[in-house]
């Protein structure tokens, strides 16, 4: 039996797409996790911690990461390319 899968990513996925986002708009290469963190706070300034997310990305090979520094991958640029 398959599970229902809903049509609402999970807070997670979310995460995972708008880090991914963030990092593939314009030319601010690479960020620093605490970059990521505070734009992904916004004006809210509900802290949001991207770790898992970068943690995720990275397994996936969609994001290098380098120290504290995160860029996205050739692929994950290329992809970003294709879509427009």
């Amino acid at each position: 039996m398959q599970a229902n899968r809903s049509d609402c990513p999970s807070p997670a996925d979310e995460t995972q797409r708008i880090v991914l986002m963030v990092l593939l708009a314009g030319d601010h290469e690479p960020w620093s996790r605490a970059e990521l963190q505070r734009e992904l706070s916004g004006s809210t300034g509900d802290p949001v911690d991207p770790s898992d997310a970068i943690n995720a990305l990275y397994a996936s090979g969609l994001i290098h990461v380098t120290g504290d520094l995160v860029f996205p991958s050739r692929a994950a640029s290329l992809m970003d390319e294709l879509q427009l």
